[in-house]
């Protein structure tokens, strides 16, 4: 059973929620989810909007050639996923999951291999 204070202003609301959702979120895909051999998914982020009518959850995938098909099979789960955070947490209204991928992990390796290029042209 978990609660957020409802007495601390919202912004730090937001964030305490965030927190309990990223820890919530995280235990279940642990549990509930088995990435294909050799695939890494990571929960990146977790942002509930102020209107709590959502919360955007960034999932990194490695290596990034699987991305597309794991991603696939994550968004088949999230409708039970969203039940078991229902019932999780004591809240009026709890923010509808919405996942999307994170490529920043992506775009720092494709910007390191410039790098590297650039220091072997030099």
């Amino acid at each position: 059973m978990s609660s957020v204070n409802s007495t601390a202003n919202p912004s730090h609301r937001l964030a305490q929620l965030s927190s309990l959702i990223q820890h919530e979120l995280g235990a279940i895909i642990a549990r509930d989810f088995e990435p294909p051999s050799g695939v890494l998914v990571t929960l990146t982020s977790v942002k509930v909007l102020p209107d709590l009518s959502s919360v955007k959850v960034g999932v990194s995938i490695l290596p990034f050639v699987a991305s597309e098909p794991v991603f696939k099979s994550l968004r088949k789960k999230v409708p039970h996923w969203q039940r078991l955070i229902n019932s999780k947490l004591h809240l009026y209204r709890v923010p509808k999951l919405e996942l999307h991928i994170d490529t920043t992990a992506e775009k720092v390796s494709k910007l390191d291999k410039l790098l590297d290029d650039i220091k072997k042209v030099e």
